[in-house]
């Protein structure tokens, strides 16, 4: 049985050539996007999964608590309305980003799906905050 988060598909290239612009500058977004989730996991600055992002924005200690949190596209609802209540309660910014599960945890050295990623570096929140 395939499992849907680490299954990838290529895309096709469109024969219009503006398609074609729109699809690679997509897919350079979703490369920069993941470069960025891997230096920050190597600064340090991530918390990664649905629940340590939540005890993270709850707990509200500078070191632990988020300054964004990004979610992966193939989220389900509950996972998607658990996070984004806590971010509107702390005020904390929420991002849905182009990547999946799978590809989010390959961009910062997990081997599972990961839903959720809290950046608890501004500069590097910010950052990504632009690329989206």
């Amino acid at each position: 049985m395939k499992d849907k988060h680490t299954e990838q598909q290529i895309p096709q290239m469109p024969g219009d050539p503006k398609e074609a612009e729109a699809l690679i500058a997509a897919l350079t977004k979703k490369k920069k996007l993941a470069g960025l989730f891997g230096i920050a996991r190597k600064a340090g600055r991530v918390i990664a999964g649905t629940n340590l992002v939540v005890d993270g924005i709850r707990s509200g200690s500078p070191s632990r608590c988020p300054s964004a949190v990004f979610l992966a596209s193939d989220v389900s609802d509950n996972t998607r309305k658990r996070v984004k209540n806590s971010c509107e309660y702390y005020q904390i910014p929420l991002y849905d980003i182009p990547l999946t599960v799978a590809e989010i945890g390959g961009a910062i050295g997990k081997s599972g799906s990961i839903s959720a990623v809290g950046i608890t570096d501004s500069g590097l929140s910010d950052a990504l905050a632009k690329l989206i």
